[in-house]
């Protein structure tokens, strides 16, 4: 059972104001359609997706998700 909802409003945030897109972003780091319009949904993608994210990046997971329970 979740109660929680993944929040990914501190990726979109990041990723604009380094001016990457999320479709750019998943074609640099190889991520399929699928897992990029988790972002969009809202739903939950897998520990190392995110930590490639943050690398990608170059920053702490919490400018990449926050958990909202």
């Amino acid at each position: 059972m979740n109660n929680f909802v993944i929040d990914y409003s501190p990726l979109v945030k990041t990723l604009y104001d380094k001016g990457i897109g999320i479709a750019e972003m998943g074609k640099d780091l190889g991520l399929s359609p699928k897992t990029t319009a988790k972002i969009k949904k809202k739903e939950s993608m897998s520990l190392t997706t995110v930590g490639k994210i943050c690398v990608y990046l170059k920053v702490p997971i919490e400018e990449v998700v926050n958990i909202k329970y």
